[in-house]
């Protein structure tokens, strides 16, 4: 492996050589001359320098782009030739759309850690835009999201089907079997973000229903949401999963109407490639048997 590209990938994301070198375990005048021979190599200087800062210039942001691929992929390599010979192990990048990555994921990791103890799972939690486009540059291995994904070179394999439901809190005259569109309408419905897979359901659910809420609020996670229509801030959509404990508990209430629930499958999705580490395979091995 390269030294210098990964002493100088740490000073990058770290924006400081003193920190770079405490996490390297090396002192701050080697780090320097690491990246002074890098420079050197390539007849330009790849970091702009002050007693405030240290951050990347254009040429820097070449080389840093570059330098995160091949470590990447060094990184695979040493995985997939130790798979050879050992047990599945090392370290796992997953990612996971909120509402899989909050009530799924747990799951799926306590059965995977009770049979290969030796994977180590990193697990980032974002909307399915963010986790999509975290996949795509490679700084995870595999991802689980809601909803459809149409994107070149990434493979997507549905494991399970979700049930999406309009939710109310503990309102009296909200507890009802049957609404009209416009009454829905005139109610205060609590969303998603932009980006978010659940809120593109419940985009879908508007369109569907022919109706333009009069107010809407947005919020950054599902917890947030049901709490906010626990305390009747207004009605919200959200998956099965997400609200099963508050539906046992009555804190939470589930209206019926024709056409409902609607559905959106749970997919696996992950990058082309030709090989893949057995930790990926046997993590893939334990989504897939949620649909079984």
């Amino acid at each position: 492996m390269d030294q210098s590209l990964v002493v100088f990938k740490e000073v990058a994301d770290r924006k400081s050589f003193s920190r770079a070198a405490e996490v390297l375990h090396m002192s701050q005048p080697a780090v320097s001359q690491y990246i002074s021979a890098l420079e050197k190599e390539y007849g330009v200087r790849l970091l702009e320098r002050s007693n405030k800062f240290v951050q990347l210039n254009k040429a820097g942001e070449i080389i840093y782009q570059y330098a995160v691929d091949i470590l990447r992929k060094y990184e695979q390599m040493e995985i997939l030739v130790s798979d050879l010979k050992n047990q599945p192990g090392g370290e796992l990048k997953i990612g996971a759309s909120y509402t899989i990555g909050e009530y799924l994921v747990p799951l799926i990791l306590k059965r995977l850690q009770d049979k290969y103890p030796d994977i180590l799972p990193d697990v980032m939690i974002g909307n399915t835009d963010t986790v999509t486009r975290t996949l795509e540059k490679r700084e995870i291995d595999i991802a689980l999201v809601e909803g459809e994904i149409d994107r070149p070179k990434i493979e997507v394999e549905p494991f399970a089907q979700d049930r999406m439901f309009i939710v109310v809190g503990n309102r009296p005259e909200l507890i009802r079997k049957q609404y009209s569109p416009v009454e829905l309408e005139k109610e205060t419905w609590l969303i998603r973000e932009e980006g978010s897979g659940t809120r593109r359901m419940a985009e879908e659910l508007f369109s569907f229903l022919q109706i333009s809420p009069e107010r809407a609020l947005t919020f950054g996670s599902t917890q947030s949401i049901k709490e906010a229509v626990e305390e009747g801030m207004g009605i919200t959509f959200l998956s099965e999963l997400a609200i099963k404990k508050e539906l046992q508990q009555q804190r939470l209430h589930r209206l019926d109407m024709e056409g409902l629930p609607f559905r959106r499958q749970f997919s696996l999705i992950k990058n082309e490639q030709e090989f893949h580490p057995k930790a990926l395979q046997v993590f893939e091995d334990e989504v897939r048997m949620l649909g079984e």
